[in-house]
């Protein structure tokens, strides 16, 4: 099944905007050969990574050979402590085409580190699985999520199961952390993080941390804990780091060994910062107020919609979920929204590599074809998009990527009318998969963007026999090039 636009992750997915290059972690800086023109502005970023050589978020590559790296509060020392799927943020200068820019701090940080519990398999959507950290929602996507492991290397989507103790980077869509970064810990980590507001302080050492879906843990202070510095407050909002001394009586008492201060929103005091966040449109009726990755979004009559009638989306709260880019100027604790872009994933392919022309490792065409089935796509593949695979843990671009190998792709159509990779995920699985418009269809075939299928007497059609232009999901599940099923999509 297709994976709804909103848990794109951290397009699950999740993200807004950052890259980076180069750095001391092995990356290959380009800085020297390719200053950036004298027109680059400061600008501070929060997403997810996309890709390395250098880093890239939201189609920008930041040069990190000057930059400083802030990774769960400890120093590092390059590119090498960042993974694909972090939810970063940068600090530093952006060119004036947006494409390139320069990091002088790289800061990451986990939204939560807990126990996963209540694990289970999406009913709707094999590819989806759902569990609680410490009673927060979280969703975990295959092909989206990418999964690390300290001293497991076949941890992934197939194997995360209750038990694990995980951190968690991803964006909240309501109270539900969409997960693109999932890492397991080693096994003798016994050490938990979790975000939220502190309430019920009784001035001492014990107080209440509700979480961001109401979910609550019981905190007691140790002798010696790190603290802020001003002490401890109702309504301030905290990471708690600790230890859990009783997990089977008392599974919500977490004994802090620090209390630290945080922003809900990760952008911190940058204000009057340029800032380009993508992510989730989140429409909250209690406040009345539109958010991206937790960031409160204004609008007023020079805000500029692509397309327009996103406005209207808006203004009828019908676009809450929708997959956007927006732009803008951060002040007191609010984006000014300049231009917002609707960005959907519309498309998906499980196909062959028939050739790759690639004009940069990040930057070029991939040819698809589907086994016996006739016809070809092109698809663009650009900074933008998100470089995973299997093992997600291998950094690799275009130019690792040979004829024949199998890939899988969410894609989205673009203005200029060629196809875009949102996604780009190396497959090691038989069968054929597209997702799109059917093209044409009559008694023995069906052609959807162009590819066309056989209609066999075993082609089991799903919601009814489409129509042209109806959306449909077709696999070829044994790659014969005979449509096995044919599902009308909404």
């Amino acid at each position: 099944m297709k994976i709804q636009t909103f848990v794109r992750l951290l397009g699950f997915s999740l993200a807004a905007l950052l890259a980076g290059c180069g750095g001391s972690g092995g990356s290959d800086s380009t800085s020297n050969n390719n200053p950036l023109p004298a027109a680059a502005t400061p600008q501070t970023t929060v997403g997810q990574i996309t890709g390395f050589g250098s880093v890239y978020v939201n189609g920008v590559r930041y040069d990190t050979s000057g930059a400083t790296y802030d990774v769960d509060d400890d120093t590092a020392s390059g590119d090498d402590a960042l993974a694909v799927g972090m939810v970063v943020k940068i600090q530093g200068t952006v060119s004036a085409d947006g494409s390139s820019g320069e990091a002088s701090s790289i800061s990451y940080d986990d939204d939560i580190e807990g126990i996963v519990e209540n694990l289970a398999a999406d009913p709707a959507n094999e590819g989806v699985k759902t569990f609680t950290i410490f009673g927060v929602s979280t969703r975990a996507i295959e092909g989206r999520t990418n999964f690390d492991a300290e001293d497991d290397p076949d941890f992934s989507f197939l194997t995360i199961m209750n038990g694990d103790n995980v951190e968690v980077s991803g964006a909240f869509d309501g109270d539900v952390l969409v997960a693109s970064y999932i890492e397991k810990q080693d096994a003798s980590d016994d050490d938990f993080e979790a975000k939220g507001t502190v309430t019920a302080y009784d001035g001492g050492s014990e107080f209440v941390l509700v979480l961001r879906n109401g979910a609550t843990l019981n905190v007691t202070i140790a002798a010696g804990a790190e603290i802020p510095s001003a002490g401890i407050a109702d309504e301030q909002y905290v990471e708690v780091e600790g230890t859990i001394p009783d997990p089977v009586n008392a599974p919500s008492d977490l004994l802090a060994t620090k209390v630290e201060l945080e922003d809900e929103d990760r952008l911190g005091d940058d204000d009057n910062d340029d800032i380009e966040i993508k992510g989730t449109l989140s429409y909250d009726a209690g406040t009345e107020t539109w958010s991206v990755m937790g960031v409160a979004l204004s609008f007023d009559s020079q805000t500029q919609y692509f397309p327009m009638s996103l406005a209207d989306s808006i203004a009828d709260f019908s676009a809450d979920g929708l997959y956007v880019e927006v732009e803008g100027r951060y002040v007191d604790d609010v984006l000014l929204v300049d231009e917002i872009e609707l960005e959907e994933d519309d498309l998906e392919f499980k196909a062959d590599v028939q050739s790759v022309t690639a004009t940069a490792p990040r930057d070029g065409t991939i040819t698809l074809s589907f086994g016996p089935a006739i016809g070809t796509i092109d698809v663009r593949v650009t900074p933008d998009t998100i470089f995973l695979d299997d093992t997600a843990t291998v950094r690799y671009d275009l130019n690792s990527i040979t004829a024949n190998d199998k890939v899988e792709i969410d894609a989205r159509r673009g203005s200029d009318g060629s196809i875009y990779a949102s996604t780009l995920h190396i497959e090691d699985d038989r069968g054929y998969e597209i997702e799109g418009p059917v093209t044409a269809i009559d008694d023995v075939s069906i052609s959807v963007l162009g590819i066309a299928f056989t209609i066999g007497a075993e082609t089991f059609f799903e919601n009814g026999v489409p129509q042209v232009d109806d959306f449909v999901e077709l696999d070829d599940e044994n790659g014969d090039g005979v449509a096995d099923v044919v599902e009308i999509d909404d």
